[in-house]
């Protein structure tokens, strides 16, 4: 069975930024790992974005502008369990330490969750750089987005299969990438590509993607002109706990 994973975007406030994440790293983390179900945990500092188009010519990024979905993305936390049940049971031991750790994971602003199954994988050139089993990939870019009409889940369908897919399989650095759909939180989809590495100057990693498109591959609807983001999606950035 594929790991289920769970996403926390949030940001911090400047004066509380050091202390919060002396803690996190120091106390709630190794604890939070050392919990039975708990396969990994990758804190990732999320690189600002330009506002520039992620590939030259893409059509411009929509996002959602609804006030009611927190529009953190500072940093991203990621879970990786054997089953979503420790994410939603009330009982499960990380329920219990979160709740006993309340007063100081509520240092976040902005905050937004969502839980995810794996719908795909796909491996890439770096995947034994980060085996399954050897913890959080070291860099990752993560998006979270609805489609415009119910039509379009076949088009988001077609645009990983006949493209992103491919890809990925000859991208620079990329260890692997995962197509999620969401069973908690706003959007219904989610992708996790997973990196050995991310260069300074690098906001994300569309720039690889393209870079790797195979000869004569399929050239399906550009995905941005039907998919809504998260607020500030989607995210990339490096891991900041556990340190290399």
């Amino acid at each position: 069975m594929a790991e289920s994973l769970r996403s926390d975007w949030y940001d911090l406030d400047d004066p509380d930024r050091a202390e919060f994440l002396d803690w996190l790293h120091g106390d709630f983390l190794p604890r939070a790992m050392a919990l039975p179900g708990v396969a990994w945990i990758g804190h990732y500092a999320i690189v600002p974005k330009s506002g520039r188009p992620s590939t030259p010519g893409a059509p411009p990024r929509q996002v959602e502008t609804d006030p009611s979905v927190p529009a953190g993305g500072q940093f991203v936390l990621l879970v990786a369990a054997t089953a979503p049940d420790i994410f939603v049971m009330t009982e499960s031991s990380l329920a219990s330490l979160e709740a006993k750790a309340a007063e100081g994971l509520g240092l976040r602003r902005r905050h937004r969750q969502a839980v995810f199954i794996e719908e795909y994988a796909v491996n890439g050139p770096a995947y034994a750089k980060c085996l399954p089993g050897t913890g959080a990939p070291p860099a990752i870019q993560l998006g979270n987005l609805n489609v415009s009409k119910p039509e379009d889940e076949v088009e988001l369908a077609r645009f990983y299969r006949h493209l992103r897919f491919p890809q990925v399989t000859m991208t620079e650095g990329c260890i692997r990438a995962r197509k999620l759909l969401s069973t908690v939180g706003w959007g219904k989809h989610g992708v996790l590509y997973e990196f050995a590495d991310m260069a300074d100057g690098e906001e994300h990693f569309e720039m690889r993607f393209a870079a790797a498109t195979p000869p004569g591959a399929s050239r399906p609807r550009h995905v941005l002109e039907y998919v809504t983001h998260s607020p500030t999606g989607p995210c990339a950035g490096s891991r900041i706990w556990p340190a290399a």
